[in-house]
C-alpha cells in the first residue's frame, strides 16, 4: 500500500519526526473538501435566489404561467357547459309543451329564478348554479305530468275492441229493419261469432247484461265523463262493478237482440252524447 512519508524537524530541540499517511486517506480528504465546496456554493445560490427579487421573480412568473393554463381550461370547460345548458334547456321547453306545462321564457332561465343554492365568490359560476337548480325543479315537475298524463291515458278507448272490419259506420244511415233514414250512433264491426271482444280503455264496468234491442251488452265508464258501449255479444265476461284494464277481454262477438248478422256494435258516450268513435281510436280499420 502507497504511503506518504513526511519528516517533520525541531530544530531547538535537535528532534525529528517521521509521520506515515497512506495515499488513499489524502485522497478521501481532498475529495470530501470539493464536495463542502460544491455544496456550499449550491447552498448560497439557493438562498440567494429565494431571498432575492430576481429569485421571486422567476418563482411567480412561473407560478402565473401555471394559473392562466388553469383560467384557460375553466373558460373552456364553462362555455361548453353552458352549451350544454342552452340545449338542455330547449329540449325541456319541449317536454314542457308536450305535456301541457307552461313553458319557462328565455329571461327567467337566464336569471335561475326559483333556484336556491349558496352563493359562489365567481358570479358566472353562481349563475350557472342558479340555471341548474331550475332546470332540475323543471325537470321535476315534468315527470310528474307525465305520470299524471300516463294515468289519464290508460282510461282513453283507443284500441279496437275485435279485429274485423267496419261493415256500417257512424252517422246517418238507412236502417235495414225500417227503411227510413236514422242516425247510427257507432260502428258496426263484422267479425266471426266467438271473437274475443277487449276493453279500449281501463275503467268501470257500469252495466252488463240484457238490454231491449241491443241484446247481451257491455257499458264501461272510463271517467271524465266518456263511456264505451259493445252491444249484440254472444257472452259476457265481467260483471257489473267489475274493473277492467285496457285490452281486457269482457265478451265476445255474436248476433244478439235486433241484429242482421253477427258483428259487435261499439259506441261511445262523451258526457252523455254519442260521438264518432273513430275520434279515439289510434289506428283505423278497414271499411267493407
Amino acid at each position: 500500500m502507497e504511503r506518504l512519508q513526511v519528516l517533520v524537524a525541531l530544530k531547538r530541540r535537535n528532534r525529528f519526526f517521521n509521520l506515515s499517511v497512506p495515499a488513499y486517506a489524502i485522497y478521501l480528504g481532498i475529495a470530501g473538501l470539493v464536495a463542502i465546496l460544491v455544496c456550499g456554493s449550491l447552498l448560497g445560490s439557493f438562498a440567494v435566489s429565494r431571498l432575492t427579487d430576481s429569485g421571486r421573480a422567476v418563482r411567480l412568473a412561473r407560478e402565473n404561467s401555471l394559473l392562466k393554463a388553469k383560467v384557460a381550461a375553466y373558460a373552456a370547460a364553462m362555455d361548453t357547459f353552458r352549451q350544454f345548458m342552452v340545449a338542455a334547456e330547449q329540449m325541456d321547453n319541449k317536454l314542457r309543451a308536450s305535456v301541457s306545462l307552461p313553458l319557462i321564457p328565455s329571461d327567467i332561465r337566464l336569471m335561475g329564478i326559483g333556484g336556491s343554492q349558496p352563493p359562489s365568490p365567481e358570479p358566472r359560476v353562481d349563475a350557472m348554479l342558479r340555471r341548474v337548480r331550475l332546470e332540475q325543479q323543471s325537470l321535476a315537475e315534468i315527470q310528474v305530468a307525465l305520470k299524471e298524463q300516463e294515468s289519464r291515458l290508460q282510461y282513453v278507448p283507443s284500441i279496437w275492441p275485435v279485429q274485423g272490419w267496419v261493415g256500417s259506420g257512424y252517422g246517418y244511415r238507412r236502417d235495414p229493419f225500417t227503411g227510413r233514414r236514422e242516425m247510427h250512433a257507432g260502428l258496426d264491426i263484422v267479425a266471426p261469432a266467438g271473437t274475443p271482444v277487449a276493453a279500449t280503455g281501463a275503467g268501470r264496468v257500469v252495466y252488463a247484461g240484457w238490454k231491449a234491442g241491443w241484446g247481451r251488452c257491455v257499458e264501461i265508464d272510463h271517467g271524465s265523463g266518456i263511456r264505451t258501449f259493445y252491444a249484440h255479444c254472444r257472452s259476457l265476461k265481467v260483471n257489473s262493478g267489475q274493473k277492467v284494464s285496457r285490452g281486457d277481454v269482457i265478451a265476445t262477438v255474436g248476433n244478439s237482440g235486433r241484429s242482421t248478422g253477427t258483428h259487435l256494435h261499439y259506441g261511445v258516450l262523451a258526457s252523455g252524447k254519442w260521438v264518432d268513435p273513430n275520434n279515439y281510436v289510434l289506428i283505423q280499420l278497414s271499411a267493407n
